[in-house]
């Protein structure tokens, strides 16, 4: 995995989505739910926490869990070293298959910050669109902002290039 992300299967020519990638240590996703699909986590190295409508998983070596379609969960890799884990996305999404490319690729550039976090707004708001991911809490206020600001980089052909970029298709 040259920049920390494989994708193995594509809603181009499968039913799903699976993708192979690296959370780096400390790496962490803000409480959220999607409504489109669920997704399957399977653990192949290092360790990840994952949490899903208030428990707790720390999951290891071998371990896998299912999210279901709006269930509010979390990962967070609390350890030191990667983790290397594949995700499922069922049924595919497009979208979501460029989100984690996207992201993964401006973390390839030092253009997120250690935790994960795209530092740029507009990228950020990106990928929070192009995910299917619905905040909850306060970050749920930022929603419609989000939308609004992915919308506007859609419409001028700021998403476009940054496919183009990566080579994301």
């Amino acid at each position: 995995m040259e920049k920390g992300i494989r994708l193995m299967e594509s809603i181009s020519n499968h039913d799903i989505t699976k993708i192979e990638f690296v959370v780096k240590p400390q790496e962490r996703t803000p409480k959220h739910y999607h409504k489109e699909f669920s997704e399957s986590f399977l653990i192949l190295s290092g360790k990840l926490e994952i949490g899903c409508n208030g428990k707790v998983y720390n999951l290891n070596v071998g371990d896998s869990i299912t999210i279901y379609a709006l269930d509010v969960h979390y990962f967070h890799n609390v350890s030191q070293e990667n983790c290397v884990l594949i995700v499922t996305v069922s049924p595919g999404n497009k979208n979501f298959e460029r989100a984690l490319l996207f992201s993964k690729n401006l973390s390839f550039d030092g253009l997120c910050t250690h935790s994960g976090t795209p530092k740029k707004f507009k990228d950020l708001a990106l990928f929070v669109k192009l995910n299917n991911s619905y905040s909850t809490g306060l970050l749920a206020l930022a929603q419609p902002v989000l939308n609004l600001v992915a919308y506007w980089n859609i419409r001028n052909g700021y998403l476009e290039k940054m496919l183009k970029k990566y080579q994301i298709e």
